[in-house]
């Protein structure tokens, strides 16, 4: 985990860009403090690669689309993953007692998706998503 003396702040907004340390397998490189200090979501590397992968393809499906339409294409396809963990989780986990390692891996994938589409949200709203 990163020291606050690592951290860059070169993103406007609530998300800051973490220096990750040097020659460590899962880097850590962005920091999510919407309610303020002392509450914050850390992203790994996987997770930004992932959200960059989601802001590329919705670009690459509407090449003709301005900044403000890409941005509403991400909060859908957010609100999309949402809904799809919330059916998960209702059909998967829903006070039937015993869960089976498949189900919980589809939730987690669930999961994931949706952390990193609300990723992909706020790179794109700071500009860095181009």
């Amino acid at each position: 985990m990163s020291t606050d003396s690592n951290i860059r702040p070169e993103l406007p907004g609530d998300l800051t860009r973490i220096e990750p340390p040097e020659k460590v397998v899962d880097l850590h490189t962005m920091r999510w403090q919407p309610l303020g200090p002392g509450a914050s979501v850390v992203f790994s590397a996987s997770d930004e690669t992932r959200a960059r992968t989601m802001i590329a393809d919705i670009q690459r499906g509407c090449l003709d689309g301005d900044g403000p339409f890409r941005q509403h294409l991400l909060e859908l396809h957010r609100v999309g993953l949402a809904l799809n963990l919330i059916r998960l989780l209702g059909r998967n986990l829903a006070g039937r007692g015993a869960v089976n390692v498949l189900e919980f891996v589809e939730v987690k994938h669930a999961w994931d998706a949706l952390q990193a589409s609300i990723l992909a949200e706020k790179i794109k709203e700071a500009g860095d998503g181009q």
